[in-house]
């Protein structure tokens, strides 16, 4: 099993095995939720004041932080009105998303104990699968 799958378009998804299951690296998609943040705190709307926060939180010394009250971060109220500007969802096509299940359902299978139903039945999937791809390439069923 390769140490990467990398499960392409729109937004590429790597896959990584690791004990226990699988390690997701989103690279893509937080490149796309920076820069819908970007676009937020640069907007033109004369409504937004997301971009004079920033530049407030940016000019405080550490004695105007230390004043805020206790328990609260300065820069909490902003990180929570630019979480709901980004983007929280990718599309996943067709094949993409089946190379996706196919990979964690590998990664998966592999923790899990011996005589685990769901590793059984991974297994003869793949199982039906080789077969499958067997009679596709040897010209289809015999007639």
């Amino acid at each position: 099993m390769p140490d990467d799958t990398t499960i392409s378009a729109p937004i590429p998804v790597r896959v990584r095995a690791i004990p226990g299951g699988s390690r997701l690296m989103l690279d893509a998609f937080a490149q796309s939720v920076i820069e819908g943040v970007l676009d937020a705190l640069l907007s033109t709307d004369r409504e937004s004041d997301l971009y004079e926060r920033l530049v407030a939180l940016a000019e405080m010394t550490p004695d105007e932080r230390r004043a805020l009250p206790e328990q609260r971060l300065p820069f909490e109220e902003l990180v929570a009105d630019l979480a709901t500007m980004a983007p929280r969802w990718t599309p996943l096509y067709g094949e993409r998303g089946l190379a996706l299940v196919e990979q964690l359902m590998a990664n998966g299978a592999v923790s899990l104990p011996v005589g685990h139903w769901a590793g059984d039945a991974w297994r003869a999937w793949q199982s039906v699968k080789a077969g499958a791809a067997a009679e596709a390439l040897n010209g289809g069923a015999a007639a």
